[in-house]
Parts: C-alpha cells; structure tokens; sequence
C-alpha cells in the first residue's frame, strides 16, 4: 500500500500489531496504520471480524497477517508473540486496543465483574506491553499505544470499574513510559469519548436515551466515529511523536471541560 501520509508519518517498513484490530475502534487504527504503509498483524477472538477486517486492508493494497488472541489469558498472550515470532515478525508498534464494556451499580457489582474489566483492559494491556516491549528493548525502537478513555479522568454514575480500569491504563501508560524510555520505547494512550462502535450503536438502540445524555456532554455535538480516533493512533505510531512519551491523548470533542 502507498503511504498517502506526509513523510514523517510514513510507517513504510513498520510491522504493526492491533490487539483488538477486528472490529470498531481497533479496526480503523488498523486500516489507517496500513494506509501510513505499516505492515499489519490484526489480533483478536473472533476469526470472522478480523477477516472482514482483513480483507478491507488488502483491498486497498495493505499487508495483513490474522492471529487469535485472548488478552485475558495470559498464556494467550505470551503465545501471540511466540507465533509472530515463530513467523519472523517483529511489531516495531503495539496497539492495544482490546475492550470490553461494563455499566452497573458500585452495590451490585460482583468480584467476577470487576475482575473481567480489570483482566481484559489492565491486566492484559500491561502483558502485552510487556510480551512486545522485551523485543523493542531489544532492538532500541518502538512504539506502544494503550486505549484509554475519557472516563479515565471523568466520571459516571454506574462507571465506577470502568473508570478505574481506564485510569489505570493512562496511568500504566506513564509508568511504563517512564520505564522503557532508556530502551527508546515511547508509551503513549489514546482517551476516546464515546465512540460509535457496532458494541455501542447496539447499546443505544437498547437505550436510546443515553444518546442525547451522551452528546450533550460533548461540546462539539456529536459522538465520535472509529475513524476519529484512527488519526491519533497514526501520529503516535509515526516518527512525527518521537519525542512524545508518557502522554494520554484526548480525543473526546471537548468533553472533559463539559460539566
């Protein structure tokens, strides 16, 4: 695929791994990661979303490798990067952009619940980092972007795990950075305000309400698409943020100065 970015964002040569890549948010940073010229390893559970996935990067010419992970696994994890390995891959880039969605009374919640949350947007993103980062250390080069979220630094009622997983992301995020800066790994987040995801068109149908709750909260009077989130991702994958690390970037339409 041709770079059709401006010369300090040409990921030409890059091989790009998407831990989340095959639907929403995960698979539009995977087809603009490919579109910057980056080589990419889409990852996740389902084999038929990461397929169509897949099949719209190579449709414009891209590189795409599949492979099945379970962020809350570990041992899935450890083996995604032995396979990647096994197959010469080498991510210069990790995105991890796995996610799982969580509403629901502070009283009610159950320690499976919390767990769940915590397993798939904490404790795997850190995994991951660590599975990839030990090779980037090796090689003096790389970059590392986390999904965060606006709830990392605002709050909701019925958030209370979901905010505490996602400031616990941007805040791993800064660590981490901090960390593995003299290995030449930048760490970066990305912080989404409410995003028009298939998971969350679904959710609003069920509750269409919380829409018009959620785009008054937003500034510029829309909720986001994948594809606004994408443009951040390219930026911290790119040369053009070599100097920027430790950084959570929002990109919520103004939410957090909303009341």
């Amino acid at each position: 695929m041709t770079s059709q970015q401006l010369p300090e964002h040409d990921l030409t040569g890059r091989t790009c791994l998407v831990i989340g890549g095959a639907q929403g948010i995960g698979a539009a940073i995977a087809i603009a990661l490919a579109r910057a010229g980056g080589s990419l390893v889409i990852a996740g559970r389902h084999h038929d979303r990461l397929a169509a996935t897949a099949s719209a990067i190579e449709a414009s010419g891209g590189k795409v490798t599949r492979a099945v992970v379970d962020v809350a696994d570990v041992d899935s994890i450890g083996a995604l990067a032995a396979g990647l390995g096994e197959q010469g891959l080498s991510p210069s880039i990790l995105v991890n952009c796995a996610g799982l969605g969580g509403m629901g009374s502070a009283f009610e919640v159950t320690p499976e619940q919390w767990d769940g949350i915590h397993d798939v947007h904490l404790r795997g993103t850190f995994f991951a980092c660590q599975a990839f980062g030990r090779r980037m250390a090796d090689d003096g080069y790389g970059k590392i972007i986390n999904l965060s979220s606006t709830w990392a630094t605002t709050v909701g009622v019925g958030r209370s795990v979901y905010c505490a997983a996602k400031a616990g992301v941007s805040h791993l995020t800064a660590a981490l950075a901090t960390e593995w800066a003299p290995h030449g790994i930048r760490v970066n987040a990305l912080a989404p305000t409410a995003t028009l995801t298939p998971t969350i068109e679904q959710r609003l149908k069920e509750h269409p309400e919380r829409e018009a709750y959620l785009r008054d909260r937003i500034p510029l009077g829309r909720l986001a698409l994948p594809e606004d989130i994408a443009g951040g991702a390219v930026f911290l994958a790119s040369p053009a943020s070599d100097f920027v690390t430790g950084h959570t970037l929002d990109i919520d339409g103004g939410w957090r100065f909303s009341k």
